[in-house]
């Protein structure tokens, strides 16, 4: 299987190269509006990669419905191709995906954990969701039709400062997703923290973002002993009006980690 993968800068031999892995309903383009060329300006080989049965990466999410440890396995065939030390950079589900490859790649010389998915769904904001939108998300939860629970999920999205055409613009490159990987998102064991000192994380949240509790941001730091930063924006960090500032902090700490002077 060849998976969809945008790539922009050239590598470099005291470098590691980037990898951005995207979240659930998400293919490798929304990294490509900004952080991708913006990154490769800063001297960095980035990458970004279309998981199996998004954009244009084969599969079928219905048919095959595939599940965390297949969309693991695509972030290892990604690396594979990218060759050498790698720093991953995963967004909500792609959190997951890259603390899962971290722990059993050493190759994974860091990982940025980007409005990663919590442990467990927040009661509150399952609750917010289903008041705004009822009827999609019982068809997303209880009948496992992704697409058509679709706009219960893009309501924490973008925030209300994003400009309507480039929120039209981002909703309609959107996909939909495996209810497995959703599920097993939230079901699954605390991650495995191997090598903290050796290979560090950090964990960026967003401000606005109220699909996430602050307690589960500052729990995922502590477990990877990792800094915490919070950065205007709301879920969506790579594409929200202030996502500048969300590249800076990741630029800034690859920097202190993995630049020598």
């Amino acid at each position: 299987m060849t998976l969809e993968l945008i790539s922009r800068g050239c590598a470099s031999a005291d470098r590691p190269s980037l990898l951005f892995i995207p979240g659930g309903f998400h293919d490798a383009r929304c990294w490509d509006h900004h952080f991708l060329p913006w990154f490769a300006a800063e001297g960095w080989a980035a990458h970004a990669v279309s998981l199996r049965g998004h954009g244009a990466s084969p599969g079928d999410l219905a048919v095959d419905k595939p599940g965390l440890d297949d969309f693991a396995q695509d972030v290892e065939s990604a690396m594979a191709r990218i060759g050498g030390p790698v720093v991953l950079i995963g967004h909500s589900m792609g959190g997951v995906l890259a603390q899962m490859v971290r722990a059993s790649n050493r190759n994974v010389v860091g990982a940025v954990l980007l409005a990663s998915s919590p442990l467990r769904a927040s009661l509150g904001v399952a609750w917010r969701m289903l008041r705004q939108h009822p009827i999609a998300l019982i068809r997303a939860q209880i009948f496992g039709n992704m697409q058509a629970g679709m706009p219960a999920f893009v309501s924490f999205f973008y925030g209300d400062d994003l400009d309507p055409t480039l929120r039209a613009k981002y909703i309609s490159e959107l996909c939909s997703e495996s209810p497995r990987a959703i599920a097993e998102t939230f079901k699954r064991s605390p991650p495995a923290t191997p090598d903290l000192d050796t290979r560090p994380v950090l964990v960026v949240a967003g401000r606005d973002d109220w699909s996430i509790p602050m307690a589960d941001h500052e729990w995922l730091a502590r477990t990877f002993a990792a800094p915490l930063t919070v950065v205007p924006g709301a879920h969506n960090l790579m594409v929200d009006p202030a996502w500048e500032q969300s590249a800076e902090t990741i630029n800034d700490w690859l920097g202190r980690e993995f630049l020598t002077n």
